[in-house]
């Protein structure tokens, strides 16, 4: 069992936790030692708020890192700081129901992928995406840093995704698309033209 921390202690870092039991129910393999948060004062649902972000900064034990965090911009200034502690180890952690075409799918570091999702051939992922559940993902798509894709999110094939940005719940996304970067694509939005300029876009067909 390799020694795990959570980063954060809100509610998506509680469903981080119980993703990493789902994954030891199907094997053994983390052993969650708790969250990370200023406030070290509170306890957080079976796990407890363990230390705030000096112990990750002064560890000198290897260790191994998740974020339960679902800011993209907040997921890159924390991975950028943490990583330069070179004990920490930022490792993908992938329900055991996710449905994949593995041998053809390239991943970064530091990615969630949530249950039910659905990814088919030809894919490549950077660091620090969150995935959340019930997501496709078609193939050829290309996926940057530090995105999250809420529920039930569907990318077509061909789509290229940039970095930092957030595609709400339900949203669609059509194939051979591109999103650049920091730009948020609103719930239940169907976007049929690429997403070029920073912003919100939404409605279907999405507009800025």
């Amino acid at each position: 069992m390799k020694n795990i921390v959570i980063i954060g202690s809100g509610g998506f870092a509680k469903e981080v936790a119980f993703l990493i039991d789902e994954i030891n129910r199907d094997k053994p393999t983390w052993n969650i030692l708790g969250f990370i948060d200023n406030n070290v004062s509170e306890t957080n649902g079976k796990y407890k708020i363990l230390q705030n972000d000096e112990y990750l900064f002064n560890t000198t034990n290897e260790l191994n890192v998740v974020f339960g965090i679902g800011n993209p911009a907040l997921l890159e200034k924390l991975y950028l700081k943490f990583s330069k502690n070179k004990k920490l180890k930022f490792p993908n952690l992938i329900h055991p129901n996710v449905s994949g075409d593995w041998e053809r799918i390239n991943l970064g570091e530091g990615n969630i992928i949530c249950a039910s999702n659905t990814f088919t051939t030809d894919i490549v992922i950077g660091n620090c995406n969150i995935i959340n559940l019930d997501c496709t993902i078609g193939h050829d798509t290309a996926i940057g840093n530090f995105n999250v894709l809420n529920p039930s999110v569907n990318v077509s094939g061909g789509v290229k995704i940039g970095n930092k940005n957030l595609l709400g719940t339900s949203s669609t996304i059509l194939q051979y698309l591109k999103i650049n970067n920091n730009i948020t694509i609103g719930a239940g939005a169907l976007l049929t033209k690429n997403a070029e300029e920073e912003g919100i876009y939404i409605g279907s067909p999405a507009k800025k």
